[in-house]
């Protein structure tokens, strides 16, 4: 038996997600989080993960791997294929290659195909504890240095209108440029927290699974190539974020300006959402967890009619009110506009303020947070 034989394909996996990924994994006590360890034994079966550890971040191609395990190149392709199927991986032109650790962490209750190895209970207890417990939701979309990867989206109607809005800046600007096809598909986030029986009654009232998170470009193709999800139209879809909107939900997308680099448009709510919840629900706070919107609302007193609306639709609680008027706290303000999508009077609107880098597109963005996270010795990378 040669020393290869001998390596545990998970902990090879284990290992090259560790080094490749720019915010590494869940990690305790500066050991890897036995629940995410067992999570990814419930990923892959023994002969799957076998092939599995031959791939990183970048895409392989199915020769290369052949060779590695010892079978043609048309046997390996079937293999990765199968896999990619089950939502294990991704491929992209004939490649197939890890996606990032998101993909792993939500494909079971978004991708009906994958919810069969972790979209139930197990998977959804084993998530609870190394994201929330073990806390790598500290590392999960934040450097250490505070670089988000992800940041808040508002929607025009909320923007006043002298203000400076930029394609890449608001929701139905991104729906106009992003690349298509357009899917969209049950939320990963409020589906877990339903799993596990711990879903506010609120949300369950106002907030649906279904049709929330949307999946564009080379992710939305990965879902229309297997019968998942629904496709929209552009029209269909500028509809449905205006829905999404008047319910109350926030947009987030990926920290970059380049159109081609958006694949994942979600819906959040504040009591489910994995980045969200980092500032308005966990215990010990991530605030870095989502870069803030260059916009921030502020109230016309005139207009204000003292209803409150704007007060309880903020997931962030920045707004207050006092002496019968709405009032912003401009430091708790994400500039996600909720608060002004459905004022009655319009007295609220989200005006400009440049307070956040948004990086051309993803390797400047990746690099730029491996940077940051490489000197910290619980995260190696």
């Amino acid at each position: 038996m040669t020393t290869e034989e001998n390596i545990d394909p998970y902990e090879v996996i284990i290992d090259t997600m560790k080094r490749e990924y720019p915010n590494g994994i869940p990690m305790s006590g500066g050991k890897v989080s036995e629940a995410f360890r067992e999570f990814i034994h419930m990923l892959f079966t023994p002969e799957e993960a076998k092939v599995a550890q031959y791939l990183g971040i970048h895409g392989q191609n199915p020769l290369k791997i052949a060779k590695k395990i010892g079978k043609t190149r048309d046997e390996t392709k079937e293999i990765l294929d199968d896999l990619t199927n089950k939502g294990l991986l991704h491929d992209i032109g004939g490649y197939s290659h890890f996606m990032a650790i998101a993909h792993l962490f939500n494909m079971g209750f978004k991708y009906s195909k994958a919810a069969e190895r972790v979209g139930g209970i197990k998977g959804a207890e084993l998530y609870q504890k190394f994201f929330i417990e073990d806390k790598f939701y500290h590392r999960y979309t934040s450097s250490d240095q505070g670089t988000s990867l992800v940041r808040v989206v508002p929607i025009n109607k909320a923007i006043d209108y002298e203000s400076k809005v930029s394609n890449a800046e608001e929701i139905h600007g991104i729906i106009d440029t992003c690349q298509t096809p357009i899917m969209v598909t049950d939320c990963p986030c409020r589906k877990r927290t339903e799993t596990l029986g711990i879903r506010e009654e609120r949300c369950k009232r106002d907030f649906p699974i279904e049709e929330t998170c949307f999946q564009v470009g080379l992710f939305g193709g990965y879902f229309k190539r297997r019968g998942e999800g629904r496709e929209l139209s552009r029209e269909e879809a500028h509809k449905k974020v205006d829905e999404i909107a008047k319910r109350g939900l926030l947009f987030n997308v990926n920290n970059v300006i380049n159109p081609m680099f958006h694949q994942v448009i979600c819906s959040c709510c504040n009591c489910c959402c994995s980045v969200l919840r980092q500032v308005t629900r966990f215990e010990e706070k991530n605030k870095d967890c989502i870069s803030k919107a260059n916009y921030i609302s502020k109230v016309n007193k005139d207009l204000c009619s003292g209803c409150g609306l704007c007060a309880k639709r903020c997931p962030f609680t920045a707004i207050k009110m006092k002496n019968e008027k709405a009032v912003v706290k401009a430091s708790e303000c994400f500039g996600c506009g909720i608060c002004a999508v459905t004022c009655p009077t319009e007295a609220i609107k989200l005006h400009r303020l440049e307070r956040s880098y948004i990086f051309d597109n993803n390797i400047e963005l990746m690099n730029t947070i491996k940077e940051e996270n490489k000197d910290n010795p619980e995260y190696p990378c």
